[in-house]
């Protein structure tokens, strides 16, 4: 069953909330009696629609919508700026922060119903096109990291012959990484991770990147095992690009299995310095303008296979780097 748009409504008198309730009675509407929680709430739930009061004590509507506007999770939500009639000023201001449309008091049904729908309809598009598009760079972004790793592996060969014999078993992980079984079975953590190291070994080794793994606790997971070790292939990318990018001397990156409150935990640990806290907050957030964390669609891919599989992925700063977890 498809899910209804959900309509944030955003009034500090109850009353008009319940007259827009009862007009929009077949969406999901979600209330907000002043500014902070509205921004409080379209962090924590899916908004397609915002009807927003202008005139509201402590934060009014125009200040609401410049933080909306100025949020990357919240800029791109569309706005209807609820005024009254003869304050044409207000609608002004609101065009000029980034409304999509206004309505006035007192509501006209059939108008408000009217204006809800296309601005839906029109968000279901945009929504539509940039999942088109993030869905391309998703692939060309993965297959490229996936040619990087191939074409180091290539070079390591060059350089050791005595390896040869473990050609068939990498090369057969690369063919079979991407193949069509999605069956849940019970895996062992530290299987999905040789997995993923047969793919991003050479990249690390010809990078002089020391990876150590330790395991506490042999950890079990449930879900399919090929999934699970693409995340750890995209944050070990993730992790390499940047130690590259920062030259970082020594290159170091920790992997810890163990067990924690009943749950698999990873904890990926580097030794990359210090990440300014904006790029920290968008780290997971897929963006088309490249910042030095040019791999967040990668880290955007990872967070959603694992929140699939039933778990979290998550990332804080720790002395020497970058830590992250990863829950299942």
């Amino acid at each position: 069953m498809q899910k209804k748009p959900g309509i944030l409504v955003v009034d500090d008198t109850e009353l008009n909330i319940d007259i827009l309730m009862g007009i929009l009675k077949h969406y999901d509407v979600i209330p907000a009696l002043n500014g902070h929680d509205a921004l409080q709430i379209v962090l924590e739930e899916k908004i397609d629609l915002i009807l927003l009061d202008v005139v509201m004590p402590d934060m009014d509507g125009f200040e609401v919508c410049k933080r909306l506007k100025e949020g990357e999770r919240t800029k791109n939500i569309p706005v209807i700026m609820v005024t009254v009639k003869h304050m044409e000023q207000d609608i002004v201001r609101g065009y000029s922060l980034g409304i999509v449309d206004y309505i006035v008091k007192p509501y006209n049904p059939v108008e408000l119903l009217e204006k809800v729908k296309i601005h839906l309809d029109l968000y279901a598009c945009h929504l539509n096109i940039n999942t088109q598009r993030l869905c391309q760079l998703t692939a060309q972004t993965i297959v490229k990291d996936m040619l990087i790793h191939l074409d180091n592996y290539w070079k390591y060969l060059a350089t050791q012959q005595d390896q040869m014999t473990d050609f068939s078993k990498t090369l057969d992980s690369f063919i079979n990484f991407y193949n069509d079984d999605k069956q849940a079975q019970v895996f062992t953590i530290r299987k999905a991770i040789s997995y993923a190291e047969n793919i991003v070994q050479a990249s690390f080794l010809n990078n002089h990147i020391q990876v150590q793994i330790s395991e506490k606790h042999p950890a079990r997971a449930s879900g399919n095992i090929q999934e699970y070790a693409q995340v750890i292939v995209n944050v070990l990318s993730n992790a390499r690009e940047i130690l590259l990018k920062r030259q970082i001397k020594k290159p170091k990156i920790a992997i810890e299995i163990c067990i924690q409150n009943e749950k698999s935990y990873v904890i990926l640990r580097d030794n990359s310095g210090t990440t300014n806290q904006e790029d920290m907050d968008h780290l997971f957030i897929p963006s088309h303008q490249m910042t030095e964390h040019e791999n967040n669609i990668k880290l955007y891919l990872a967070k959603s296979i694992i929140e699939k599989l039933g778990g979290k992925i998550n990332c804080i700063q720790w002395q020497l780097g970058m830590e992250y977890s990863i829950i299942l």
